[in-house]
């Protein structure tokens, strides 16, 4: 999976599809979020297709793995103005992902992410896609996230 994966129609097509939404996370979270750690929320419209990227930087105590941080309250302070930007267009849904250094999956860390963004999305009742880690070496979906996408 790669962003060199993607048809030059990619963005005619909805984001629902696992693959296509790793290789849309691959391009729109880079190297340089990885390395430091970003919350990218991909904004779609009520054809699950692409309209906007948001990518918000984390505090540089996230790029170091400087633990603890508060996962669930990072995620919460980074989706506020989404979902309320969300709110008023109807339909919206999000497909969110977790750039960040460290091993290619740190379940502890990641979990807790993918876990606070399900419940952040489905107390706001704005529909989350899917959640996606996106370190300097590997795309993947956390198990947590997909179970409860919508």
């Amino acid at each position: 999976m790669s962003f060199l994966d993607l048809a030059p129609e990619w963005t005619d097509q909805p984001l629902t599809d696992p693959t296509l939404a790793a290789d849309v996370v691959d391009l729109m979270v880079s190297d340089r979020d990885r390395r430091n750690g970003t919350f990218t929320a991909i904004l779609c419209g009520p054809d699950a297709r692409l309209r906007a990227v948001v990518a918000i930087d984390l505090p540089a105590e996230f790029a170091e793995q400087d633990l603890p941080l508060d996962p669930p309250g990072l995620c919460a302070t980074a989706m506020h103005p989404l979902v309320l930007a969300l709110r008023s267009e109807p339909g919206s849904c999000l497909l969110l992902a977790l750039g960040r250094p460290g091993p290619p999956t740190w379940p502890e860390v990641d979990n807790e992410w993918s876990t606070a963004a399900t419940h952040l999305c489905q107390a706001a009742q704005v529909p989350l896609l899917a959640f996606y880690i996106a370190t300097p070496d590997h795309i993947y979906q956390p198990q947590l996230a997909k179970a409860n996408a919508a």
